[in-house]
């Protein structure tokens, strides 16, 4: 219902293409200023071999982290719990959680349309040899890429229910995609932050949101098996405990609600 909901309003719909189109336009020239000045000077952007790799990189990086964004529902979720509204959902035979996460995948569906279609239509453009360079790697991206939907969803649960106690809790919310933003690597290749910020990185849960689907997804044919079990097993690892430590808060959360009316 919510896919029919989102899909529901073409105007909207173009628009949102657009402002997708014109995201990816922005970054496109900006990254192409800095490449072509770090090559003059004669110090190469690491672990990019071409400017075709980097801008796909990037590309790849926006569009995951666009599929797994929670503004609508965030919203949703925390009105629902300060207005009361959490009753209707607590009376039936429903999971607060799981009813949610489906209204999370309904809401992205526009943005899921439209980054798979330009995922085809990108090596055509730019060249093929940058992403999809075998069945593995397109299928160890798509597994990857839905375990990392599921991560930043159950990050996003976590945080919306200390409104149990805060009663208003969306400059944590946006706080967080600030940050998230930045650390998962949607602005900024992971590979480029300084050791004390990569480490920090690759020690979290950002890493495995945007940065490990998207180095499935582009690297060469040659990936190591070893690398991506074991990055599969730190993202089903986060997972978890991100799963625990937000059901954790909600069920305590539960026993102090209070609330009157709907």
């Amino acid at each position: 219902m919510s896919w029919i909901q989102t899909l529901e309003y073409r105007a909207n719909a173009i628009v949102g293409a657009f402002a997708v189109l014109s995201a990816l336009l922005i970054e496109y020239l900006l990254l192409s200023k800095v490449f072509h000045q770090q090559i003059a000077s004669n110090s190469p952007i690491e672990s990019f071999a071409s400017f075709n790799h980097l801008i796909i990189y990037i590309m790849m990086c926006m569009m995951v982290g666009q599929l797994k964004s929670s503004w609508h529902n965030s919203m949703m979720m925390i009105d629902e719990i300060r207005s009361g509204d959490l009753n209707r959902y607590l009376v039936k035979p429903i999971s607060y959680f799981t009813y949610n996460f489906m209204n999370f995948i309904g809401h992205n569906s526009l943005f899921y349309i439209v980054y798979f279609i330009m995922m085809f239509f990108i090596p055509l453009f730019i060249g093929p040899g940058y992403v999809f360079n075998g069945l593995f790697q397109i299928f160890g991206f798509l597994v990857t890429l839905i375990m990392s939907v599921f991560l930043s969803y159950v990050t996003y649960f976590s945080m919306i229910c200390f409104s149990f106690w805060f009663g208003e809790v969306r400059s944590l919310i946006v706080a967080y995609n600030v940050f998230n933003i930045f650390l998962s690597g949607q602005l900024i290749p992971i590979s480029l932050f300084p050791e004390p910020l990569k480490n920090f990185v690759t020690n979290s849960p950002f890493i495995y949101m945007v940065d490990f689907p998207v180095s499935i997804a582009t690297s060469d044919k040659n990936i190591s098996v070893d690398y991506f079990m074991e990055g599969l097993f730190m993202q089903f690892l986060w997972c978890s405990i991100m799963y625990l430590i937000g059901k954790t808060i909600y069920n305590f959360g539960i026993r102090k609600y209070e609330a009157f009316g709907a």
